[in-house]
């Protein structure tokens, strides 16, 4: 076989996603600081990410998470995905793997968005069943129902009802956090409108938490959409003997620091800079 055959049949395999490449930079954890973040809030894992490049810490953090959760996994694990820019960083991440009794669940509802669809919780459970080769579980509702009477039906449906027991035995959920800010991926995908920020904000909401808006104590906040929201209750996804949450950016410190205090998630992955700010 010739270079040119050669390369010709590389470039087919790339094309047909047979053949990807990856480049993994070195990851530098900060043990100490790790422990400290551990022992304060008794977690059962805490690992922080050093980067001195503030660009890269989002990929690094995902690279970690994506090892991490890679060596949790066995054919028949079932394992729940939440949605946004971390989570879909960290499914970019995963190893090709053959898991062909895995299961992916869909944490929360589905949405559309033409800018940012990679971050949809669809998106992100179809490009985790690619790498890990297992089967996808969708939550067939929307993010919020249009009214309370739509969400009581919804409730009532068997897929629905699977899909939060499939949660409750799940081994690991994987779960994002955001502030109560026009920045955050909630609000750019267009869930939450600037009336919606308002209301939050004079209910003292700090962010959200897989889907549910909680104050500076964790506690969940009580507003317009709060019982049409559609997705597993956090209390269920924190039950997985490995719930854990992905947060880089610093300025997600309340929404984690409260997150932690109600004990959301058991093992957090995060930055140094976000880290240090939760001691």
């Amino acid at each position: 076989m010739t270079p040119i055959q050669v390369s010709r049949l590389l470039k087919a395999a790339i094309d047909s996603n047979i053949i990807q490449f990856h480049i993994t930079m070195p990851i530098e954890v900060d043990f100490d600081l790790g422990k400290k973040i551990k022992d304060k809030y008794k977690l059962r894992e805490c690992v922080v990410v050093d980067e001195e490049n503030d660009g890269l810490i989002g990929v690094k953090i995902a690279q970690y998470t994506a090892k991490f959760v890679s060596s949790l996994l066995q054919d028949d694990t079932i394992i729940g995905v939440s949605w946004g820019k971390g989570i879909y960083e960290f499914v970019k991440q995963l190893p090709f793997s053959r898991f062909p009794n895995l299961k992916i669940v869909q944490l929360s509802g589905g949405f559309f968005s033409e800018n940012n669809y990679m971050v949809t919780p669809a998106h992100i459970v179809t490009t985790a069943c690619e790498k890990l080769g297992g089967v996808p579980v969708f939550l067939n509702a929307p993010f919020f129902s249009p009214n309370l009477d739509t969400k009581n039906e919804l409730l009532k449906d068997e897929g629905i009802l699977k899909i939060y027991e499939l949660a409750g035995r799940s081994a690991v959920n994987i779960i994002g956090a955001s502030p109560l800010k026009k920045e955050s991926t909630v609000f750019q995908v267009g869930m939450v409108s600037p009336d919606d920020i308002e209301e939050l904000s004079s209910l003292n909401a700090v962010g959200d938490i897989a889907g549910y808006f909680i104050d500076e104590k964790g506690e969940p906040i009580k507003w317009s959409k709060s019982e049409l929201y559609n997705g597993v209750p956090v209390e269920l996804i924190s039950r997985a003997p490995t719930s854990l949450c992905i947060a880089s950016e610093p300025e997600k410190e309340i929404v984690i620091r409260a997150s932690l205090n109600k004990k959301y998630f058991n093992t957090l992955i995060t930055s140094k800079k976000l880290a240090q700010r939760l001691l």
